[in-house]
């Protein structure tokens, strides 16, 4: 089987985590696989390196913001290397990759599968963002095979708007990862760890708001995953409301499962999502979860933490409930149990490679 991949991005996230996975493993099983993407970065490199056989083709002019030179630029060089692979399937990351592959698909005779890692519609997003967002993906609509959502949430939502169709089905394949083991060290503050880059739809302002309200006397502190630009605006909040001592910035991280297996929750403020992986390797750790009550969050939240607004005082009143609770041990046998059921890495892969072969057929 011939698979070329598509991403806008080659840094690292959710969606990056999630494909570096799928390649992976369909390397591993002896497919053709191509990682074209728009630059390099920790996936591209990590690919090049680690796995000899994948070829890893970059296109400049893919990029993430709307730019219509650049689109045209990279659908005219995106459809030039399908017309020369010719793979049995094009499997698209990310919206923006998402509507490039498409239409530099389009008239090809290959399957193409989208990966719905949050819609461009989704609740959270401005007005005008989408209704533009929701038109594109009506237009682009007749030229995918598949959909595949990571959340349910993105699925009922597409079927709501009439993007999943009978005849451009969609399936829910959830985000999975691997369950990694680490020493446990023992510490004396309660520790939070937010796994995010530091930019929309992300708010870790709020959460340093929220440990404003938290005493002094509870030792509550938190650990910042992640770069971006918003960076230095949080660590200026988090000075001016003398909250430096709760909170640590780390930058980016190799390894989130690792942070997280010295902490005692996760937390993820978060104006829109789908169905964060962050979240998920929270599960794989048995970590309580606090999180916004946004997109797929709902969904790896039952009885192993709490939903929230994206208000500061709610935020401490549920962290000190966690911090106070006396049944944090079923709290966290809670998250550890919904990972197996839910989110592992091999369910991800095995209903992909499902989702293919029905594709083929």
């Amino acid at each position: 089987m011939k698979i070329v991949y598509v991403i806008t991005q080659a840094t690292w996230g959710g969606a990056q985590a999630h494909l570096y996975s799928l390649i992976k493993y369909q390397a591993a099983i002896g497919n053709n696989i191509t990682l074209v993407c728009g630059g390099t970065g920790r996936l591209s490199e990590q690919i090049k390196k680690e796995f000899h056989s994948v070829e890893v083709i970059s296109i400049s002019s893919l990029v993430r913001r709307i730019s219509p030179i650049n689109d045209l630029k990279a659908v005219h060089a995106l459809r030039g290397l399908l017309r020369n692979i010719r793979p049995d399937i094009v499997h698209l990351h990310s919206s923006k990759a998402g509507m490039v592959g498409r239409l530099a698909a389009a008239g090809l005779s290959m399957k193409v599968i989208f990966t719905v890692h949050g819609w461009g519609f989704t609740p959270g997003v401005g007005t005008k963002r989408q209704i533009l967002m929701k038109y594109i993906e009506k237009i682009l609509q007749p030229l995918t095979t598949y959909y595949i959502c990571v959340s349910k949430f993105d699925y009922d939502l597409g079927v709501k708007n009439r993007v999943i169709t009978a005849k451009h089905p969609g399936f829910v394949i959830h985000n999975g990862v691997s369950e990694l083991s680490f020493p446990v060290k023992k510490r004396e503050s309660f520790v939070l760890s937010m796994a995010a880059r530091f930019d929309m739809p992300k708010r870790q302002d709020v959460v340093i708001r929220a440990l404003s309200y938290i005493p002094d006397d509870v030792p509550i502190v938190c650990n910042f995953l992640g770069d971006g630009p918003l960076i230095q605006e949080c660590k200026s909040l988090a000075q001016s409301l003398h909250v430096g001592s709760k909170v640590k910035f780390y930058g980016v991280v190799d390894n989130v499962q690792k942070y997280y297996s010295q902490s005692d929750a996760a937390i993820l403020i978060s104006d829109y999502e789908a169905l964060p992986i962050s979240l998920v390797e929270a599960l794989a750790q048995s970590l309580p979860i606090v999180a916004s009550n946004v997109g797929g969050i709902n969904e790896l939240i039952d009885r192993n933490g709490f939903l929230v607004k994206n208000d500061p005082q709610e935020i401490s009143e549920k962290l000190l409930l966690l911090y106070k609770s006396n049944q944090i041990d079923e709290i966290k046998n809670n998250s550890y149990e919904m990972y197996q059921r839910h989110y592992t890495e091999s369910e991800m892969l095995e209903e992909t490679q499902d989702c293919y072969l029905r594709c083929l057929a």
